[in-house]
């Protein structure tokens, strides 16, 4: 995990966004990467941009930190100008944003309290020491980095990062060389350390469960022939029970989409009669959460078990039916019905729809 800072270049008046990106657009040679992009980050908030590869969120953090030059649009930091009209104004050094990438990059010949003490302009053992005891390796202080597990060198790229007390702090795929088990712990702590330093946080990744566990708002991007474009920027509550495309519900975790046909808060579908979060009318394309389904053993059934996983205490039950491969969340106290088995899909609760 690569790391570098700057010392803030003032304090930002409590009501300036730490963030604001205005029609940026971004293109390598011909290929075209990002499209009018807007994206504010407020004071204290955790914003995590989450796409597809390829859609430019790797691009825009890099630009935001001043290692890529968009070829149009504005970046403000701080209400200064960093870029604007594809010219640097103010040089990555200068920027005062703490940068946490997903390559390892501590200083191999350094202990853990140099390399988080290496960005501060004036050495300051107390703030170490604080940063050190805030991540919990106080007693690591003087190992060196090839003697520390991965998500112990996560925390030190972390508190490294916020040294120098960023108001902005830019994660690129942070979680992506630890282990499953440490993501969510460290998730946690990444949040409460962030929030207790006052640092405004702007993450990349392709991880939907951090994205959505981690933030305050989610900010979906998906490429298009133009570039990287923004389709839904919303709390990740909305991300993921009202998504504002296909792209966005099938980023945001397992659903099956199903054509229906609405006639206003009732549709009909292969799965039967269905209630609707909206009344609409016409042709429809509901979005079903494994947690909103429940297969019903039934020998005229439409539906078809194929497989079962045991996932976070549950049943994840794998089918087939009339729509193609479905997923239905089955709580544990039951057995998994057998492969094989016939059966149909009992839909509770309203559904969110999509319309073309």
């Amino acid at each position: 995990m690569e790391s570098g800072y700057s010392a803030p270049m003032s304090s930002p008046a409590a009501n300036v966004a730490p963030l604001q990106i205005s029609a940026v657009s971004h293109s390598y040679g011909e290929t075209p990467v990002l499209h009018a992009v807007d994206l504010q980050v407020n004071p204290g908030e955790f914003v995590v941009l989450l796409g597809p590869s390829g859609c430019g969120k790797t691009t825009l953090l890099r630009a935001v930190a001043g290692l890529v030059t968009p070829t149009e649009g504005a970046i403000e930091i701080d209400g200064r100008v960093a870029s604007e009209s594809g010219e640097d104004r103010i040089p990555t050094e200068h920027r005062g944003v703490g940068l946490v990438f997903q390559e390892y990059a501590l200083f191999p010949h350094m202990n853990v309290a140099q390399n988080v003490g290496y960005g501060l302009q004036t050495p300051s053992p107390a703030r170490v020491n604080g940063l050190l005891e805030l991540v919990g390796l106080v007693d690591f202080a003087e190992r060196l980095p090839a003697s520390l597990s991965g998500g112990q060198q996560q925390r030190v790229a972390l508190a490294r990062a916020l040294a120098p007390r960023p108001s902005l702090l830019l994660l690129d795929e942070p979680f992506a060389n630890v282990d499953a088990a440490l993501r969510d712990a460290l998730g946690a702590l990444l949040r409460r350390v962030a929030k207790e330093q006052g640092a405004s946080v702007l993450m990349v990744t392709h991880d939907q469960e951090a994205a959505l566990s981690m933030a305050d708002r989610v900010v979906v991007l998906e490429p298009t022939v133009q570039g990287g474009v923004v389709i839904q920027d919303a709390p990740p509550i909305t991300v993921y029970r009202e998504p504002a495309s296909e792209t966005v519900a099938q980023l945001t975790g397992p659903c099956t989409l199903i054509d229906a046909l609405a006639n206003g808060e009732k549709a009909s579908s292969p799965f039967g009669e269905l209630t609707l979060t909206e009344a609409k009318k016409g042709p429809v394309r509901a979005m079903l959460r494994p947690e909103q389904m429940q297969f019903v053993p039934d020998p005229k059934g439409n539906v078809k078990v194929v497989g079962h996983q045991f996932v976070a205490g549950n049943h994840r039950l794998q089918c087939v039916g009339p729509s193609g491969p479905t997923q239905v969340l089955q709580s544990s106290a039951t057995p998994p019905p057998p492969e094989g088995t016939a059966g149909r899909i009992e839909v509770a609760g309203p559904v969110w729809s999509l319309t073309d």
